[in-house]
């Protein structure tokens, strides 16, 4: 399996082991040798399989938006998100960038879909003006940030912990 992958017997070893640190180039190449994809390798999924994961177990939350979101001159940030859930968060923002008006990364995922007025966001060096129905899904281990919040702003954002 080595000679496959390029690489000695002994850095296989070292591998396993966890005293290496590989490079996603070697790990592909381990991969392929296996014959599985480097997710699978890393103890992931394969593409395709049924994904079977327990609800997390919270009672649903049904509310109203919050009335004061189309309040003219009151800006904030409500959380949506029923108590208990831990697998993704949903944040309602009025003219208000919280903790991202500044260049952040963290895990998971994130969705942001602009209701009203406009912002500008960077992810990963790639800037966007987003205006109503505008939408971006990105990873959020990118740095990314938003700016230019124009004061109508209004913007559901969905964030994933994994």
């Amino acid at each position: 399996m080595a000679a496959r992958a390029g690489v000695s017997p002994a850095y296989v070893s070292q591998v396993e082991s966890g005293t290496a640190n590989p490079t996603v180039r070697t790990l592909s190449q381990i991969a392929d040798a296996l014959g599985v994809t480097p997710a699978e390798l890393l103890g992931g999924t394969p593409p395709g399989a049924a994904v079977s994961t327990p609800a997390p177990g919270f009672p649903p939350r049904f509310a109203p938006a919050p009335l004061l979101a189309r309040t003219d001159g009151h800006h904030g940030i409500w959380d949506l998100t029923a108590p208990g859930a831990h697998r993704i968060g949903a944040r309602l923002l009025h003219a208000d960038l919280g903790d991202h008006d500044h260049p952040t990364a963290h895990s998971g995922e994130e969705f942001v879909l602009v209701l009203a007025g406009s912002c500008r966001v960077s992810v990963a060096g790639t800037v966007r003006l987003l205006r109503p129905a505008d939408s971006c899904h990105f990873a959020a281990t990118d740095e990314h940030h938003f700016t230019d919040a124009s004061d109508d702003l209004l913007m559901l954002v969905v964030l994933t912990e994994e």
